[in-house]
């Protein structure tokens, strides 16, 4: 079947392009998979708008690399705290999350928490929070 797959940067996507799973593979083995975001079909795509209406401890969206993510009741049994993810509520939080942990880590999430892509172009820069060297710490 096809995927369809955004080619994307941390920040902004630069275009929008149909791929068979075996290109995904091949790209992926050629390690350019890195910044390609495999979208199924039906994949709900937000906006900022819609996830800035999620910006509470209580109804907690943030996005992690392309990705919306609900992480109001993951946020409760965070190692680190709940208040290091319910403060990225309503934003993308991708630099904060790089600083400390890997994309795979989102792997184990993916399923619970995941509702879908972030349409990229709706970032701006007030939506973003950067990483500082207290939250690297």
């Amino acid at each position: 079947p096809q995927a369809a797959l955004y080619l994307a940067s941390w920040l902004r996507v630069r275009r929008f392009c149909a791929m068979d799973d075996q290109m995904a593979y091949a790209m992926a083995e050629m390690g350019d998979f890195a910044d390609y975001i495999v979208v199924q079909p039906d994949e709900k795509v937000f906006t900022m708008d819609e996830v800035s209406k999620h910006a509470s401890p209580e109804d907690c969206w943030v996005v992690l690399h392309g990705r919306v993510y609900d992480l109001t009741k993951f946020a409760m049994g965070h190692v680190g705290g709940s208040k290091l993810i319910t403060d990225l509520a309503g934003k993308d939080g991708t630099d904060v999350f790089e600083a400390s942990h890997g994309e795979n880590v989102l792997n184990s999430v993916r399923a619970d928490c995941c509702l879908g892509l972030i349409d990229v172009s709706t970032i701006l820069d007030e939506h973003r929070v950067a990483a500082t060297l207290r939250q690297r710490a």
